[in-house]
């Protein structure tokens, strides 16, 4: 399936995921604004984490064709099998994600109360979009779409890249005795990751500026990869220095001038404390209760 993208034009999709994307956990993200309430400052912002996970996902594809032009693995099955499951892994990296941006997360309920088997049981705190995430990758209808589309992959090894944290529990990312885990967890989230790569072009885009733009092609025209102690990690090219220089930048300025817009920051406070005011009067009514 072939996807029109108004930012990096046409993203080819493979059956499997095309199922993927067609299940009801992936099409909730047409819904779900990438900018949340950033489009009453930028009127054009209203795109959604559906067109982002679609642009993260083609990204760390051509991503891992460059950083692996001349890498030999032990077969091409293991290739495709590891650029699948980096794909896949940038695809669902949002699939977690409520409502209005991260301000819902504020609501969210304990992190026990999501019964996570891979995570720490002696862990509480409040969850986030990233246990949702992993939650709904491992534990959902999801993951049975995972399992019948993709019997080669699990939904655990696909949680492994969201999660840097989560204990592979095989040797599915090792090759030639060299582990590619971490690599492709970088590739997924990091510094210099495909998510960052994809949502500062796409936000400048909708919203008009130029703050978050940077030389894309040029960027991931020269990443590639550094061995250290039989781990494979993330690398760029000494020539694209001043690329990855102004990539941070532009994104330090798109924090300033656009996610951290003083109206959307009203706006997500005023919705915070309409989510929370219930708790807020129920923890006053108990103090006062005892004094």
């Amino acid at each position: 399936m072939e996807i029109k993208d108004p930012v990096h034009g046409t993203l080819e999709f493979t059956p499997p995921e095309v199922a993927m994307i067609d299940s009801p956990a992936f099409q909730r993200l047409r819904s779900i604004k990438q900018l949340g309430f950033g489009e009453y400052s930028f009127p054009g912002a209203t795109h959604n984490r559906y067109l982002h996970s679609l642009g993260a996902s083609h990204l760390a594809g051509e991503a891992f064709d460059q950083i692996f032009r001349g890498y030999r693995f032990k077969s091409k099955e293991t290739m495709r099998r590891l650029r699948q499951t980096l794909r896949l892994g940038s695809l669902l990296h949002d699939i977690g994600h409520g409502p209005l941006s991260h301000t819902s997360e504020e609501v969210m309920p304990e992190l026990s109360k999501l019964k996570i088997d891979m995570y720490p049981k002696k862990e509480n705190r409040r969850a986030n979009h990233e246990d949702y995430t992993i939650k709904f990758v491992t534990d959902s209808p999801l993951s049975d779409v995972i399992r019948k589309n993709f019997p080669e992959i699990t939904p655990l090894h696909v949680a492994c890249l969201i999660d840097k944290n989560l204990k592979v529990p095989d040797d599915f990312f090792e090759d030639n005795g060299l582990d590619l885990r971490t690599i492709l967890s970088q590739i997924v989230s990091s510094e210099m990751d495909c998510d960052r790569m994809d949502y500062l072009v796409r936000d400048s885009y909708f919203c008009g500026t130029n703050y978050g733009k940077f030389e894309l092609t040029w960027l991931i025209g020269n990443l590639t990869h550094h061995v250290n102690k039989n781990r494979v990690h993330l690398a760029l090219n000494r020539r694209a220095l001043y690329t990855f220089d102004d990539f941070l930048i532009s994104r330090h300025h798109m924090y300033l001038m656009v996610y951290f817009h003083h109206k959307s920051i009203i706006y997500d406070e005023m919705l915070n404390n309409y989510l929370t005011f219930p708790i807020v009067s129920t923890v006053c009514l108990r103090i006062s209760m005892s004094t």
